[in-house]
């Protein structure tokens, strides 16, 4: 059954995973497809400062955290975004898969949280450094899947996009939309990598599970949003904030959503009512 389309003017509703299979992406309430080549901004080189009605779906410096690799990684940030290119995805390589169900040999490292001495495991993806587990720092505005501190522990913490924007530790960063995509396109392109990302466990909607070939491990953590006054989807989905705003709209975000198909699904949240997980990028 596909998602329907859903107004704008539904303003308390997650507005996420997108139906259109095409090589473009359909943001959802807009009805304005855009490809790669659009001028959308890259958190590499500018910061921002400041999901659906769907189917049953620290701080680290270099000395502080520990990597498992003896090789030399240089930041995500490096990865520049050329303005005169036609297709600047284009040169972003394809990265072969780390693991399998027989062996991993992925490069991981640790992130420990100066704040509140979470540590997280950390994982390479091409020159992109990743937190392979969700954020579960403690906001002022984070929350806990219908407020059990269990679903915390599995799933990390939802946040609102404010808290979002400033949450991640020193260090590391929330991604853009364009670094969410390089991370695809490592994987084998924006709209094949999808299950290549999703854990292997924990999905309960047909076909979701994934391969987890990168160690990046997407879990099904559901999201809240105000129009339902409730927490939806766990097992089912995964939302993420991005940095970048809708642009036609203050009080909309892009957010990425993993569900049970293969392509980036990139929708809008907003800003106020909806709360989502935040995964974060090592400057």
């Amino acid at each position: 059954m596909k998602i329907p389309y859903i107004s704008l003017l539904a303003a308390s509703l997650i507005i996420a995973c997108s139906d259109d299979d095409s090589d473009t992406f359909l943001v959802r309430g807009d009805d304005r497809s855009y490809t790669d080549d659009e001028d959308d901004v890259s958190s590499s080189s500018v910061r921002s400062s400041s999901s659906s009605e769907r189917r049953g779906s620290s701080s680290s410096e270099e000395s502080s955290s520990s990597v498992q690799s003896s090789s030399s990684f240089s930041s995500s940030s490096s990865i520049a975004r050329s303005s005169s290119s036609s297709n600047w995805l284009d040169t972003i390589p394809y990265i072969a898969p780390c693991r399998d169900d027989y062996e991993d040999n992925c490069k991981y490292g640790t992130l420990v949280d100066e704040r509140d001495g979470q540590e997280y495991k950390t994982v390479y993806i091409g020159e992109q450094i990743w937190m392979a587990e969700n954020l579960k720092y403690v906001s002022e505005n984070s929350e806990c899947y219908d407020d059990s501190l269990k679903n915390c522990d599995v799933y990390g913490r939802l946040y609102p996009w404010a808290d979002a924007i400033e949450v991640c530790p020193s260090g590391w960063h929330l991604p853009s939309l364009d670094e969410w995509k390089i991370l695809f396109t490592y994987a084998g392109g924006v709209d094949v990598s999808a299950s290549k990302l999703r854990s292997s466990y924990d999905w309960e909607c047909y076909n979701c599970e994934g391969t987890d070939d990168y160690g990046f491990s997407v879990l099904p953590a559901g999201g809240y949003r105000t129009m339902y006054n409730g927490f939806r989807y766990l097992h089912y989905d995964g939302y993420f904030w991005t940095s970048t705003e809708f642009g036609y709209n203050d009080e909309q975000v892009y957010n990425m959503c993993f569900d049970d198909r293969e392509m980036l699904i990139d929708g809008s949240g907003l800003k106020f009512d909806n709360t989502f997980s935040v995964r974060c990028l090592k400057n």
